[in-house]
């Protein structure tokens, strides 16, 4: 920012409120978008059956994880993009600039979420690790 925080600390309130604010925003909206996904848009990928689940080969349920990682990538795009529309209460306070705190540009929080709470890529994850793991030992 090119804002100095001696010069008016009430910046630095300002950033820590925004700071907090985006983190609460994207992570709801990260919530929200994981959940929906899961439920409706990469169900196809669930193997709901153990017979379902052999029926695949290691490469096919690779190939699944890249496209799901692939698909949480542009989802984390489009939901930065949407959440940014949200209006900061404290934009142009003693000059502050919302889009200048690199946490509101940043999609990286929403991705997290993303990947850390699917049902469907943790089981994907999981299934490919143990059919590693069997041919490692």
């Amino acid at each position: 920012m090119s804002l100095n925080f001696i010069d008016n600390p009430n910046i630095l309130f300002i950033k820590i409120i925004a700071i907090a604010f985006v983190t609460i925003i994207y992570s709801l909206g990260g919530l929200l978008i994981v959940i929906c996904a899961d439920k409706y848009l990469l169900n196809s990928f669930y193997d709901k059956t153990k017979k379902d689940l052999e029926k695949k080969s290691t490469s096919q349920h690779i190939g699944e994880l890249t496209i799901i990682l692939a698909i949480y990538g542009i989802l984390a795009y489009f939901g930065r993009n949407i959440l940014q529309l949200i209006p900061f209460p404290l934009e142009n306070v003693d000059g502050f600039k919302y889009m200048n705190v690199k946490e509101v540009t940043s999609g990286s929080l929403i991705l997290w979420i993303l990947i850390n709470y699917s049902q469907i890529l943790t089981n994907k994850i999981t299934i490919i690790r143990s059919r590693i793991s069997l041919l490692i030992n």
